[in-house]
């Protein structure tokens, strides 16, 4: 393999990666040694980037299920008062309602996960059309494919 062709598999590698593949599943995509894998994965930092691109968002809707305990916790506490205090269980309610739809807004969003997961299709989907569409050179596929190898990297880096 030349340096061209093994910077193509470390770029499809990491994408791979950085989509939640195991390192053993992008050895047998690639034809990489899982050697090799994990030395470009530990050299570069891949799980650092990887757990940075998936915290963000889990945690933000981990926060408002917290939220959205306590705030159903208080509804419950405010029912069982013999005085009920309809305004106040209304508002709690209607605060209960935002918080849960906040946080289903924010676990159906496009992540930087999902993002990349199309970058990957596409490539794969390249790979495969580049078998027997003549107009796609191998050097349009390594162009296209480096620019997603950058554009992932910026991605992961700007979190």
């Amino acid at each position: 393999m030349n340096k061209s062709e093994i910077e193509l598999r470390k770029g499809y590698a990491y994408r791979l990666f950085m989509s939640g593949e195991t390192q053993k599943s992008i050895s047998v995509t690639t034809g990489v040694s899982e050697t090799t894998i994990s030395k470009w994965a530990q050299k570069d930092n891949w799980q650092k980037q990887r757990d940075d691109q998936n915290t963000s968002t889990q945690a933000l809707a981990n926060s408002l299920m917290a939220a959205a305990k306590k705030m159903s916790e208080k509804i419950v506490d405010l029912s069982m008062l013999p005085d009920v205090d309809i305004k106040a269980l209304s508002q709690c309610s209607d605060n209960l309602c935002k918080i849960m739809a906040s946080a289903e807004r924010i676990t159906k969003s496009v992540t930087k996960a999902t993002i990349i997961d199309v970058i990957i299709a596409l490539d794969r989907w390249l790979a495969n059309r580049k078998q027997f569409d003549k107009e796609l050179t191998d050097e349009q596929f390594r162009f296209i494919t480096n620019y997603h190898q950058k554009y992932i990297e910026e991605l992961t880096i700007n979190s």
